[in-house]
C-alpha cells in the first residue's frame, strides 16, 4: 500500500512539474511589472530631486541677485562722494564775449 502511494504521489509531482513546464509565459507580464515598480518608486523620487534642486536653485539666484544690488549700490554712492570738489558760481565767471568779441 505504501508502495502504491509514493508511486502515486510520484506520479502526481512529475505531472504537475509538466504541467508547469507546459505553460506558456506572459510576455508582457514582466514589462507589467516593471513599469508599475518604475510608475511607484524610481518617478517620485526624481520629481522630488527635480524640485528641490530647483528651489535650491532658485533661492541661490535671489540671494545672488540681492547681494549683488548692495554691491553695486555702494560703489555707486562711494564713488559719488567727492572730498575735494570745486563749486565755482557761475554769475562770478566773466562773461567770455569780451574776449570774443571784435572792435
Amino acid at each position: 500500500m505504501e508502495k502504491y502511494k509514493k508511486i502515486n504521489e510520484e506520479k502526481l509531482l512529475e505531472s504537475f512539474i509538466e504541467m508547469e513546464k507546459s505553460t506558456e509565459p506572459n510576455p508582457y507580464l514582466v514589462s507589467k511589472i516593471m513599469n508599475r515598480l518604475e510608475r511607484e518608486y524610481t518617478l517620485p523620487k526624481n520629481k522630488k530631486r527635480t524640485f528641490a534642486l530647483q528651489t535650491i536653485a532658485m533661492a541661490a539666484g535671489v540671494a545672488l541677485a540681492i547681494a549683488m544690488g548692495v554691491t553695486i549700490g555702494n560703489n555707486y554712492t562711494q564713488n559719488r562722494q567727492y572730498s575735494n570738489a570745486i563749486t565755482v558760481n557761475d554769475s562770478q565767471i566773466e562773461n567770455l564775449n569780451i574776449y570774443i568779441s571784435e572792435e
